[in-house]
């Protein structure tokens, strides 16, 4: 049963729900958006207004970006996740935020931070730079999931499974982007050459994947909670 009540669509067993599955693709694909583009304003701050460079001990402010980059992406993500996510089960907003973040860091510390100073530092664009790592750092997706699960078992006992559909998504939507490089020049994110709209779409490609999975692993029948999930004008902290 939805938190909305009666008048709204009751899931299958299969926890299928046409209006959730769509506010999943709305909200990830907003939230990308989002954090894309104030990334691109952290990233434009750390090297034209603060210079950093490795070479000239700007470590600190780099991982100070990072961390405001990471809170960027789990706080704005996570948030407008939850808000689908609650719907089915009563977790925490802060539970679901914090899940994003640590997976967000080491996106930012070990993939978008080092294109971001060795763009600058060898005078490229450094907001290109920051939209191609970014894109790059799919293969970080699976530890998003491995993370979030950690709250969901909590709730269902299909928790494992969302380890595996956020890899399982990650991994197809990489598998078409390099196949779609190779067959077309102009379609190039992965070789670092892609075009914006190219890069939004490449992260914004597994939200129908993971959207379909999350609705399965949350579905009535493997809830392990007996409480009804808050409605939505509810708190979630």
């Amino acid at each position: 049963m939805t938190a909305s009540g009666s008048a709204c669509e009751v899931p299958s067993s299969s926890g299928w729900e046409v209006r959730l599955y769509w506010r999943w693709i709305a909200y990830n694909s907003v939230a990308f958006v989002i954090v894309l583009s104030v990334g691109v304003a952290l990233a434009l701050l750390g090297s034209d207004v603060l210079h950093l460079s490795l070479a000239s001990g700007h470590v600190l402010v780099a991982l100070m970006i990072a961390t405001l980059g990471a809170v960027l992406f789990g706080g704005v993500l996570g948030s407008l996740q939850w808000l689908v996510v609650r719907e089915r089960v009563a977790i925490a907003r802060k539970a679901w935020v914090t899940a994003n973040i640590g997976p967000a860091l080491l996106a930012w510390l070990l993939v978008i931070m080092p294109a971001v100073i060795g763009a600058q530092n060898s005078d490229q664009d450094v907001s290109m730079a920051y939209l191609l790592a970014a894109s790059q750092s799919l293969a970080l997706g699976p530890l998003l999931g491995l993370s979030q699960s950690l709250v969901l078992r909590k709730v269902t006992t299909r928790w494992k499974w969302w380890i595996g559909a956020n890899l399982a998504s990650w991994l197809i939507v990489d598998a078409a982007l390099l196949l779609l490089s190779q067959l077309s020049g102009d379609f190039d994110v992965l070789r670092g050459d892609g075009a914006v709209a190219e890069v939004y779409l490449s992260l914004i490609a597994t939200t129908p994947l993971t959207g379909r999975a999350l609705l399965w692993v949350l579905a009535p029948s493997a809830l392990t909670v007996t409480e009804d999930p808050k409605p939505e004008h509810g708190g979630g902290a």
